[in-house]
């Protein structure tokens, strides 16, 4: 992937768009079905299935494949705006395509072609996957910052979850990277051996209750 075409893209942006998802988990090398389809938006980092439960406050996204190829749910994808990208309708749910796809034949004479890489669409749309709109979009000068801004506006009018979970934060470079999957827990250190009976509440008022009397008790 150019540089050039990620140009004004947030950190997380960038790493969604580059990340080699289902690939092995470096941090679970050892276990079963550790493949990476998981990101996390806060951190911008690729997550297996072992790293979760994430960080509850952080923004996860779950990747799927589609045609051999990496989709995000329009529904999860909520701090970019999605308008103009071609989506397709998987298990019920609306997703669209992460990378420009390279199978079918291009043509800049086509009637309606994507406008980043030249891509037949479907009447009604622009772009045939997220890179391809980041990419044109980031030739402008503003146009980036406008589809990320207009998604922001959107984030801000949701209301809260009931769960608790906080929405996405706004911010969009890099963000404090989270504790949970990425450092090894610390075993839980054995509390010091104690006499019998010594820390329980019970034990000690008997003690000190009929130590006075201790030569009337048989």
């Amino acid at each position: 992937m150019q540089t050039a075409a990620m140009r004004g893209a947030p950190q997380w942006l960038r790493g969604l768009l580059s990340e080699e998802f289902f690939d092995p988990c470096a941090v679970h090398p050892g276990e079963r079905k550790n493949d990476k389809n998981h990101f996390c938006v806060d951190c911008a980092a690729a997550l297996c299935r072992h790293c979760l439960p994430h960080e509850h406050a952080h923004d996860v996204l779950q990747i799927w494949k589609y045609a051999s190829c990496f989709v995000v749910r329009v529904d999860d994808l909520r701090l970019f705006d999605c308008t103009g990208i071609q989506s397709h309708t998987v298990s019920d749910h609306e997703v669209v395509f992460l990378n420009e796809r390279t199978a079918r034949k291009r043509s800049a004479s086509a009637e309606n072609p994507c406008a980043a890489c030249a891509r037949p669409l479907l009447s009604g749309h622009d772009y045939c996957s997220l890179f391809c709109k980041v990419k044109h979009l980031g030739e402008s000068e503003h146009g980036l910052r406008r589809a990320l801004q207009v998604s922001r506006q959107q984030v801000a009018n949701t209301p809260e979850p009931q769960s608790g979970k906080r929405r996405p934060s706004l911010s969009s470079d890099a963000r404090p990277s989270c504790g949970g999957s990425f450092r090894k827990r610390s075993r839980k250190q054995p509390e010091p051996a104690q006499a019998p009976g010594v820390g329980s509440p019970h034990f000690c008022g008997w003690v000190v209750a009929c130590l006075p009397c201790a030569s009337y008790v048989k």
